[in-house]
This record gives C-alpha cells, structure tokens and sequence, in this order.
C-alpha cells in the first residue's frame, strides 16, 4: 500500500493571529495523518528588557526571557496535546528565524513546514513573504503557507499550476498525499508564455503523465490552459476566479534576467497569494536541467 502519511510537522509560532491561525490548521491536518506536532518559537538574539522608572531599573537577562518563552511554549503545547490527543512537542531557541526554522526542520526530519504569512506581531517580519520565500527556498521539505483572515479546514480545489520548466511534476508525489486525504478537485494550470513556443511539446508530454497518474491514483482533476506575458499574474488571478483553496507550486528559484526586477515566480506567488500556497522544492537527485529539457524537447520535434 502507498504511503500517504505525514510523520512529522513543523510549525513557526510567535502568538500572533496569523501564526495562531496556521495552528489552527496544522491541529486539523495532524488529526488526519496522526501526525507529530512541533511548535517552534524563535528569540532574537539581541532580545532583552530594560525599564527605568523613579530610579529603578528592570534588565531581564536572556537567560529568564528564555526561560519565560520555554514556559510559556510548553503550556501551550501541553494544552494542545491534552485538548486534541495528539503528539506534541515544542522548541524554544534563540538565533535567526529563517536559520532555526531550516534547522530544526532538519533535526526532527520534518514532512512539511506550516507557517503564518503575514502576521504583525512579535517577530514583524517573520510571516512576511520575504522570509517565506526564503524558507521555502532553503527548506529540503515542502512549506505550506497559510494566509491571515480566514480559517481554512479543507481543501476542496487545488490549483496546480504546470510550466515548461525542468522537473514541472515532481511537486506531484508529495502533492497527492494532502489531495488526496482531502479529497479535493485538482485544476491542472498549464501555463505558457511567449517564448515557450518552442517547449510546448514538452509541456503537452508533462500534462500527459500527469493525466495518467490522476486516473491511477483515482484523483478528479481538469486541465486549462493559459498564454500570458505574467505566470506569476495570470496563476493568482485564476486562483480568485477558480475560487480554489489551494496553489500548490514548484519552489524553483532560478530565474531570468527580465525577472530580476519582478522577482521569480515563486517569490511573486508566495508575497501576494490570498490562499494557502504550498510550495515543494526538486531534490537535487532529481533535478533536470534547462538545457536537458530544451534536448528532450528537440528530440521529440
């Protein structure tokens, strides 16, 4: 039997509404994998207190802030784990949020990352899409982005959006297990831009296989297509008018030299996405390059 599970995931916490939010979902998703939770709050480095009033003066050392933010992570942990039945674990670290997120992910051998996009609070930059971009960039294992604003419980369409790129369907596998344990409707977005003419054969052999390992692993799914001079653009308008919960994109981070001053295609979705984004990156054993697909393509001609 194919395994679908996910063992262990890895949720950034900095008690902010949006964090709290992507929580909330990752409670959800362990119920339905049995999967363990880890709870990871992140200290500044820098972090320390100190208030002078009427002459006297208040210094809380890093060592009781870290003490405090132990105490404070395991209570809620423990809340959860007593609450929601589940496996929970909790990691209170000081250093770099980007740095300690990819670190601690590798330590515990995470399935998948969950963090907030967008929050204010605390760590202010920390869910911005700055840094979930560069933890989807850096991170070995695919991150799941939750957005503010909306409590997401499941995942009924999912938008996968398909371009003549080098390893286009290898986000599939590891697609397929939040697919299918939802049960949702995949709409398969190929994407094609002015230059992709001469890939298009490529793309056409791409959509191909995919159709193929739908019907195998018996998952409902359409396919649409889309000429534009934006993929970035024309994927999160679709998204809106699809009405999906879901995008579920190529962490690929190469890019052109037009796109310097736009940014890659991941970036753009990750920084203006309003549904939850889950972004898988090639393993390096896999990866294919340009020029390999340009020769597969021309062979095929």
């Amino acid at each position: 039997m194919e395994n679908l599970s996910i063992n262990n995931i890895l949720v950034p916490i900095d008690y902010s509404k949006t964090s709290l939010n992507a929580l909330d979902y990752v409670v959800n998703l362990s119920h339905n994998y049995q999967s363990t939770l880890h709870l990871l709050h992140i200290i500044d480095p820098d972090t320390y207190l100190s208030i002078s009033e009427n002459g006297l003066e208040l210094d809380l050392s890093r060592e009781s802030i870290i003490q405090r933010e132990k105490r404070k992570l395991a209570k809620l942990a423990d809340s959860i784990a007593e609450k929601e039945q589940l496996n929970v674990y909790f990691h209170c670290v000081v250093g770099e949020v980007v740095r300690e997120i990819i670190h601690i992910a590798e330590q515990i051998s995470a399935d998948m990352i969950v963090m907030g996009t967008h929050g204010i609070s605390g760590f202010k930059s920390f869910f911005m899409g700055t840094n979930a971009f560069e933890v989807s960039k850096k991170s070995s294992c695919p991150v799941l982005t939750i957005p503010t604003g909306k409590k997401w419980r499941n995942f009924e369409k999912v938008l996968f959006p398909v371009r003549t790129i080098p390893n286009a369907l290898h986000k599939y596998e590891f697609a397929k297990k939040i697919i299918a344990k939802h049960q949702s409707e995949l709409v398969i977005l190929a994407l094609l831009d002015n230059d992709s003419a001469k890939k298009t054969n490529y793309l056409d052999q791409e959509l191909k296989t995919l159709n193929e390992k739908l019907i195998e692993d018996n998952i409902k799914g359409y396919s649409i297509f889309s000429y534009t001079d934006s993929l970035a653009y024309t994927a999160l308008k679709k998204s809106d008018e699809l009405e999906v919960d879901l995008m579920i994109i190529t962490a690929d981070f190469n890019y052109s030299i037009e796109d310097y001053f736009v940014g890659p295609f991941a970036q753009q979705v990750l920084n203006h996405a309003k549904i939850p984004i889950l972004s898988i990156r090639p393993q390096e054993s896999t990866l294919v390059t340009e020029k390999e697909l340009v020769n597969e393509n021309h062979d095929k001609q």
